[in-house]
């Protein structure tokens, strides 16, 4: 296993982790592995290179209690025990702190109580007891690794689910829309889908978001219902659905991505639908080419042989959130299906069996700046 210290330490020394990080195909996905809890350091794993893992530590003594919630480039969206929010960069360190989740966002208020519970507060009423957690959904992460500038969104899926985000310079979150289920950001837009099934766009280049499209998709109960599929009827054996995921491609194409696993077996399948032309209907697409999709980002990337990109494939890592999945996250999670063949790959099984993780994620990573 490959050591990395601190971009200080490459400064210095550079070792030949660092050299290989360096030379490394900046557009593959990689796999990062955070270890059981209590360790101050994560693990950097590159399916190119099959054996080779790179320990990323002394992350710090407040990475050992954080839990990472989304991740781009070589930055984490991290949470702390009482809900300190920050981002930090895996190689440099550096950690910028985002505003208080103690705040007012429409109609709702997050208040702290003396004994380090929250309350919510809806329309002047407090809903429900307090709680020990916030429920932080569907977070994401972007920022620009030269200028900076950043954009951190969340979902509070309570009984009156709103989308707040912050950038830089912001002392408060800021409340952007209610009642969506899904989003992702890309190219300065953010992507969202409700449970009435609109599809919004949201243009965030400019000072105040800016919404440049809207469309009503027509019903469909198998997407939206989630009716399990039964592959033997005679034996009983279904595929459950999991979870639909909105991914947006390279061109800027919305799709839908329905995760089932079979029975309670660790089997997993998917579907992928798009809108038609008209922006009306979900339609089954069976293939996507020469691109890949990265589940956790909600992206599509370019695929190619050579660069070690396996196309027409799905790299997933699991769910985060308990309250999607009644299962126990595992190691099993992580893998690489290939909608041509319908199959698994795991490609960090050969080490992986040795390392007890506690979360892992599939990434793009900027080594750019190490």
């Amino acid at each position: 296993m490959l050591m990395l210290r601190s971009q200080q330490y490459f400064l210095r020394r550079r070792g030949r982790a660092n050299y290989d990080l360096c030379r490394a195909n900046r557009f593959i996905p990689w796999l990062i592995m955070f270890p059981e809890k209590g360790k101050d350091y994560c693990l950097l794993f590159n399916p190119e290179e099959k054996e080779k893992v790179y320990r990323i530590q002394d992350l710090g003594v407040e990475f050992v209690s954080s839990h990472c919630l989304a991740i781009y480039g070589s930055w984490l969206f991290m949470k702390d025990p009482r809900y300190n929010l920050y981002i930090m960069n895996l190689f440099t360190r550096e950690r910028i702190n985002l505003p208080s989740v103690e705040a007012e966002f429409g109609r709702i208020k997050i208040e702290r109580t003396i004994d380090d519970m929250f309350r919510i507060k809806i329309d002047d009423e407090y809903f429900h007891y307090p709680e020990k957690d916030i429920h932080i959904e569907l977070p994401i992460l972007w920022i620009d690794e030269k200028t900076k500038d950043y954009v951190v969104m969340w979902l509070m899926q309570r009984q009156y689910p709103c989308l707040v985000y912050c950038r830089n310079g912001d002392n408060l979150w800021k409340h952007a829309i209610n009642d969506y289920s899904d989003m992702v950001y890309k190219d300065h837009k953010i992507y969202l889908y409700n449970s009435s099934r609109d599809v919004k766009v949201l243009e965030f280049s400019g000072d105040i978001p800016r919404q440049i499209f809207e469309t009503h998709v027509n019903y469909d109960e198998a997407i939206e219902k989630g009716m399990p599929e039964r592959i033997y009827p005679e034996l009983g054996d279904v595929w459950h659905i999991k979870r639909t995921h909105l991914v947006v491609t390279l061109t800027g194409e919305t799709l839908r991505v329905k995760s089932m696993i079979w029975s309670h077996l660790d089997v997993w399948s998917f579907r992928i639908y798009k809108l038609n032309s008209s922006n009306t209907d979900w339609e089954k697409l069976t293939s996507l080419g020469d691109e890949a999709v990265l589940l956790d980002q909600g992206i599509t990337v370019l695929a190619s042989a050579t660069e070690g990109i396996n196309r027409n494939s799905i790299y997933f890592s699991g769910y985060h959130d308990s309250e999607y999945d009644d299962r126990v996250w595992s190691e099993k999670d992580i893998f690489v299906f290939n909608l041509d063949t319908q199959e698994v790959e795991r490609p960090h099984q050969s080490f992986c069996s040795s390392i007890q993780l506690s979360d892992a994620r599939w990434f793009v990573p900027n080594f750019k700046h190490i």
